[in-house]
């Protein structure tokens, strides 16, 4: 491939009436020609690939962004699941002793079973609160997780070398 230095220190042959050999010249200025046009079509390929990398940095951008709105998404439902769980474990608990005190009147044997019935439903509630928090804890730990290995892919890709 021809230098500027080559194109500088560059000399042609005298021809006979004075001027410089035609062929000698013609035959630089096809040389010149052609390593042009290989480095614009080099250029015109790096500046492709360098689209398609902006491109992808940018796609990577916008999946960040939405896996940032899953996790917060995520993390709004567990909350509500959780406050749902525990009005309704609240609501049964107040049903029970309301049931509880309407029947003292009726005997033993029927309030027993009442109370025992309130307890399991509680339990239920507490333990299907305890499963919410367990999904709710995996689905937040998974967006991390993947939200991480998009940005170490984004960090690879920005420390590549064209």
């Amino acid at each position: 491939m021809i230098t500027p230095q080559d194109i500088r220190e560059k000399t042609f042959e005298k021809a006979v009436f004075g001027g410089y050999d035609m062929a000698s010249v013609d035959q630089f200025l096809e040389e010149v020609a052609a390593d042009l046009t290989l480095l614009r079509q080099e250029k015109d390929t790096l500046l492709a690939k360098m689209k398609v990398l902006v491109d992808k940095v940018s796609e990577y951008r916008n999946n960040e962004e939405a896996l940032q709105l899953a996790v917060v998404s995520a993390q709004k439902l567990g909350v509500e699941i959780e406050q749902e769980a525990r009005k309704k474990a609240d609501d049964m608990l107040r049903s029970a002793r309301k049931e509880t005190e309407d029947a003292r009147s009726k005997a033993l044997a029927e309030s027993s079973r009442l109370i025992e019935e309130s307890k399991a439903q509680i339990k239920a509630e507490e333990l299907r609160l305890e499963e919410a928090k367990k999904t709710s804890a995996a689905f937040i730990e998974s967006m991390d997780k993947l939200c991480r290995k998009q940005l170490e892919f984004l960090e690879r890709v920005g420390e590549m070398n064209f």
